[in-house]
């Protein structure tokens, strides 16, 4: 446990340290770790009038923690045997998981997640932060209303989703699901599936395998952008209803492949790649 900040006296840092309450407890196999303030609380309204501060004040329920004028930070290390499920929740920070083998589930008010290296099925959500995955391996379900998605050398089936902010993939096997409000999509590195729409920017996609499943991307406000293998086997259906379509790929009943939509068998055709766009251009091309 440790505590980051600048008090303004001794003495106040150790009326909270009396107010802070930290309960480790063990049922059988499943430990229980508690850490709260309990009296520090004031209403907000008269936390925002009567208390100076500087920053971003530490709320919950619409109370605020008296000593957020100092305090900057609370942070918990635990330290838990690799085989284990975690369920984490803090209103007022991040949390980090890392080398984990077992359920996670995950919960901030104020701050990031980030997820390192775990194996099994992830359920993260944030209501004012981003989420990073890095060589996770499982399920995973991450939400958050504020802030970027990043995720790196992932596998397994991922629905991700935010309404305020960009989606970067680098590196990803298996499907995945994506979502933005207030951002582009930028995902490299595909092998498998991926399902992918913004309303408000563009999205460009690398697919570095053949994928064995249908793909979708959609934009209401921007371009698309897909670079694919040479052997690829795919049924295109690419349309735009503000711009072009085009491909470097050879494909049938089309002469010059710059026009408003293209639906045609790329080698030979195989699972559908979708891609639709309301307000910008099309480009489909061979990788390298």
């Amino acid at each position: 446990m440790r505590f980051r900040g600048d008090p303004p006296s001794r003495r106040e840092f150790d009326r909270m340290l009396r107010d802070f309450s930290l309960k480790v407890t063990q049922q059988g196999s499943e430990v229980t770790v508690d850490a709260t303030f309990t009296l520090g609380w004031e209403p907000l309204l008269s936390f925002i009038f009567d208390i100076p501060f500087s920053g971003h004040p530490i709320c919950h329920n619409w109370r605020c923690l008296v000593y957020s004028s100092w305090l900057e930070e609370a942070e918990f290390r635990i330290a838990v045997p690799r085989q284990f499920d975690a369920n984490v929740s803090t209103s007022g920070g991040s949390i980090f998981v890392s080398q984990l083998k077992g359920e996670v589930i995950a919960h901030t008010s104020g701050g990031w997640l980030r997820f390192d290296r775990t194996e099994g099925p992830v359920n993260g959500s944030t209501s004012g932060g981003g989420i990073t995955l890095t060589g996770t391996r499982g399920r995973i379900v991450i939400r958050t209303s504020g802030g970027p998605i990043r995720i790196s050398d992932t596998e397994g089936d991922v629905d991700a989703s935010t309404s305020g902010g960009p989606i970067a993939i680098d590196g990803f096997s298996g499907r995945v699901k994506v979502h933005t409000s207030g951002g582009s999509i930028d995902a490299q590195g595909i092998a498998g599936a991926i399902d992918a729409s913004t309303s408000g920017g563009w999205v460009t996609a690398s697919l570095r395998a053949q994928p064995q499943q249908d793909c979708r991307i959609y934009t209401a406000g921007g371009s698309i952008s897909v670079s694919m293998p040479r052997d690829i086997h795919v049924n295109l259906d690419a349309s735009t209803g503000g711009g072009a379509v085009s491909t470097d790929f050879l494909v049938p009943y089309s002469d010059d492949h710059h026009q408003n939509a293209i639906r045609a068998p790329v080698n030979g055709g195989g699972p559908l790649l979708y891609l639709h766009t309301s307000g910008g251009s099309i480009n489909v091309r061979r990788a390298g």
